[in-house]
């Protein structure tokens, strides 16, 4: 079944509805004004929040458990195995199937996982194999679903708003990291709700996921999208990254950070305890502080409709994102870390979200779901950069391999910057250039 999109619909916010506080900020984000792309926003909220909290809480309870900060990476890895495996068959999959279908499958099963988990803690059966086997369905049913979500986004949002659409799913991630971290912690604290209580708050938010997908018309799927097999499906797909020289130095960009920068958030239940000795609450602020920060780094991005130079601009960032670590890992200050967490938080999700609104601005609409899968492919790096930086943090301590790791992205990226003038120049619009040329 092949279905058009549609640019306008019932429910859409016209571009004339009379002036109001509301409307100046629909300017500013005006991928808010189309029905099904907003529907879709603001019924992921709830999902976003509990994985969140998920990854909150999975690292809290491993470092409760064991003590050790290895126990973190192996969770991570759980997680990270499956988005290593099947990213770019889930890729496939949301170019060949129904994404709505793809996102109600994923989302039900994160439901189950959750639901497993809370029953677990309980009734005092948990075990720290059953967290690496759980984060690992958790971790598949994720790597199916964002591909799928971000190609449907694609899909329900005219060509004009896309950019807004893609920084505003941004956004949205990162308010919910604002708000996750510090609820689940509150919550943990509590003894009539504790850990186990979070789990089950997880497994409600999503189910209400669930319900708001039911909400969007089903677009169906592409015309020839099965026109090949799935095997020849992925090897076109490699095959436009790697046709595409722009696109590719954009995905190669998205590795270091992950690497050498996003493992600090893995780390931060260490630097609670063990550094700066605030226990949980603390820990909810040190993300809450990463968090404010993400949220408005995104929200900059969501509300600049174009930069000149956007390649430079994100290497930059780049840059200030490994500094910015060295120095909250060497301050040995809470009250500095705090503020650390927050232009931490700004640089880091500017970078990426300035780097997926490229990826995705580069790509030709019938490659969305690969591209995407390749994108998530280059955030299974993320568990092994964990595991990695907490088996150095056990061994040098976590400021140190924090530190360090920091000042080498900043180099990392300091040096791409030397040698790639192509990327330095990048400017929008380079999808419709390369789909020309095709």
């Amino acid at each position: 079944m092949t279905q058009e999109k549609q640019t306008d619909h019932p429910g859409d916010l016209p571009e004339t509805a009379p002036y109001t506080a509301a409307k100046q900020w629909l300017r500013l984000f005006p991928a808010l004004m189309e029905r099904d792309f907003r529907t879709l926003w603001l019924g992921m909220m709830p999902g976003i929040l509990a994985i969140q909290m998920y990854f909150f809480a999975n690292g809290y309870l491993a470092f409760e458990l064991t003590g050790a900060a290895k126990s973190i990476g192996y969770i991570s890895l759980g997680f990270g195995i499956p988005m290593l495996v099947f990213s770019l068959v889930g890729g496939m999959a949301a170019d060949r199937y129904s994404k709505r279908g793809i996102l109600l499958i994923s989302q039900a099963t994160m439901v189950l996982s959750a639901a497993i988990m809370a029953v677990l803690i309980v009734t005092e059966t948990i075990r720290i194999w059953n967290m690496v086997v759980l984060s690992g369905i958790m971790g598949t049913a994720f790597t199916f679903h964002m591909p799928a979500r971000q190609s449907f986004i694609a899909e329900l949002i005219s060509p004009a708003r896309l950019v807004n659409a893609i920084a505003l799913n941004s956004s949205g991630l990162n308010a919910c990291r604002v708000i996750g971290p510090p609820l689940a912690g509150w919550l943990i604290s509590k003894p009539w709700v504790g850990i186990g209580g979070v789990y089950a708050t997880m497994a409600l938010l999503l189910v209400i996921v669930v319900v708001s997908l039911f909400r969007i018309p089903d677009r169906g799927i592409h015309a020839h999208a099965k026109d090949t097999s799935g095997t020849r499906a992925v090897l076109d797909g490699l095959g436009y990254i790697r046709g595409n020289p722009v696109l590719l130095v954009l995905l190669i960009l998205s590795i270091a950070p992950i690497i050498l920068g996003m493992p600090v958030q893995a780390l931060m239940p260490v630097f609670a305890k063990n550094v700066f000795g605030v226990g949980p609450k603390g820990l909810g602020f040190l993300m809450m502080a990463n968090g404010i920060g993400a949220l408005i780094g995104s929200l900059v991005v969501a509300s600049i409709q174009q930069l000149r130079r956007p390649g430079m601009v994100q290497l930059v960032l780049g840059g200030l994102f490994g500094v910015s670590l060295a120095i909250f890992a060497f301050g040995y200050s809470f009250s500095l870390a705090l503020v650390m967490m927050v232009i931490i938080g700004i640089v880091s999700s500017s970078y990426l979200s300035l780097n997926a609104t490229l990826i995705m601005d580069a790509t030709d609409k019938r490659y969305h779901g690969r591209v995407m899968s390749v994108y998530m492919f280059t955030f299974s790096a993320l568990p092994f950069g964990n595991m990695i930086m907490s088996v150095f943090a056990d061994a040098f301590s976590a400021p140190v391999t924090v530190g360090v790791g920091g000042l080498l992205l900043a180099a990392v990226v300091l040096l791409f910057a030397l040698f790639s003038p192509a990327y330095r120049g990048l400017q929008y619009g380079t999808s419709s250039t390369m789909g020309s040329s095709r």
